[in-house]
């Protein structure tokens, strides 16, 4: 079996177990739940959670068990070729399903790891998944027969499962009627400090804001188009969000609610110069002073290296470029962001916020 062949049959099995899963129920499982009645609150800690990794490392050591049945993914995880496997094969079945899922999963938890057992899922977060992660495979390893099947089969069942409670949840429809600017303003401010979604959300408003903002210009927004759900490219880019024109980059921005160190400028440093952008300005949109008390700025100014840095407010940047919008164009913004949180991969806990602070009342 050549590579292709092998990446089109990790889809193929993925797509066929969750297509029989849908025709299962949990009575179906009883045999397994009353012999093993463990597995139902391990795989409750593996699925049931916003970090796909964990999920991600599962769904590849299965496959990779289905591919080869000499594979031992708790002592050779590597040994089936997981990034291929995923990126080029499950990835695709699990994006089809609508079930979430980034492009690299199982990478971003167990990247260059050979062994799945509890000193490595020591210190994951959440530790409880990664502790599933291990438990759960060790039961398939040392299951055959019938009762492997039944373990596997219960995996793809409840992920369906999940991903249907997920596709349940509604999020609110919000409205600019009777609000100004700055109670909007305000409300975006908010939604951003306290639902980051691991920083997702803040690098998604400040690039529509900006996108906004240069509609009707010859200036390009880069950045805020990226899915934040696929692989990571932050080394070929200048910065989180960067703005040029007629090919040429004008401005860089880096934003973050996190933060940010020596090291932290650094790296910036750094990507700047294998890109050949050192010369250009650089903002960091962050909370001051909550992420910079690590650094010494003076008048939101760092100089560094011989570069640099500017610094504004978050909550600041989103009240001032707010009010230079006219209301049609936050009433379509708040359209794109309400479709971005509505999206499978964001979690409930932002969708939740979203509904708290936008829902029309």
């Amino acid at each position: 079996m050549n590579v292709s062949e092998r990446n089109e049959d990790a889809k193929y099995y993925v797509n066929a177990k969750l297509l029989w899963a849908k025709t299962l129920q949990e009575s179906d499982f009883h045999d397994l739940l009353t012999g093993t009645p463990e597995v139902r609150n391990l795989l409750t800690n593996l699925i049931e959670i916003h970090a796909k990794g964990f999920r991600g490392v599962v769904l590849t050591a299965l496959v990779g068990i289905h591919i080869n049945s000499e594979y031992d993914p708790l002592n050779d995880f590597y040994g089936c070729n997981p990034r291929a496997i995923f990126e080029e094969g499950i990835w695709y079945a699990l994006t089809e399903k609508g079930i979430p899922c980034g492009k690299s999963d199982p990478l971003n938890v167990a990247k260059n790891i050979s062994q799945l057992n509890e000193a490595w899922a020591k210190g994951k977060r959440p530790e409880a998944a990664a502790g599933a992660a291990v438990s759960f495979l060790r039961m398939v390893m040392e299951s055959k027969g019938k009762q492997r099947a039944s373990l596997i089969d219960y995996f793809f069942f409840r992920l369906l499962c999940y991903t249907h409670q997920l596709h349940q949840q509604v999020v609110a429809t919000t409205s600019t009627a009777g609000e100004s600017t700055r109670q909007i303003a305000g409300k975006l401010a908010t939604f951003c400090v306290e639902y980051p979604e691991a920083g997702n959300v803040p690098q998604f408003v400040i690039a529509k804001l900006l996108a906004s903002l240069y509609a009707d210009s010859a200036i390009a927004v880069h950045g805020g188009d990226e899915s934040v759900f696929g692989t990571n490219t932050t080394s070929k880019k200048p910065a989180d969000i960067w703005t040029s024109q007629s090919g040429e980059i004008l401005n860089l921005y880096e934003v973050t609610v996190k933060k940010i160190n020596l090291k932290r400028l650094d790296d910036c440093i750094d990507a700047l110069q294998r890109l050949g952008s050192l010369g250009k300005p650089v903002t960091f949109i962050c909370r001051i002073p909550e992420d910079t008390t690590e650094l010494t700025l003076d008048g939101n100014i760092r100089q560094y290296k011989g570069k640099t840095f500017d610094f504004i407010d978050i909550r600041e940047f989103i009240f001032v470029i707010s009010t230079l919008l006219t209301p049609a164009q936050i009433l379509n913004f708040l359209e794109e962001l309400q479709a971005f949180v509505t999206d499978i991969n964001i979690s409930t806990k932002t969708k939740q916020g979203w509904n708290s602070i936008f829902q029309s009342r």
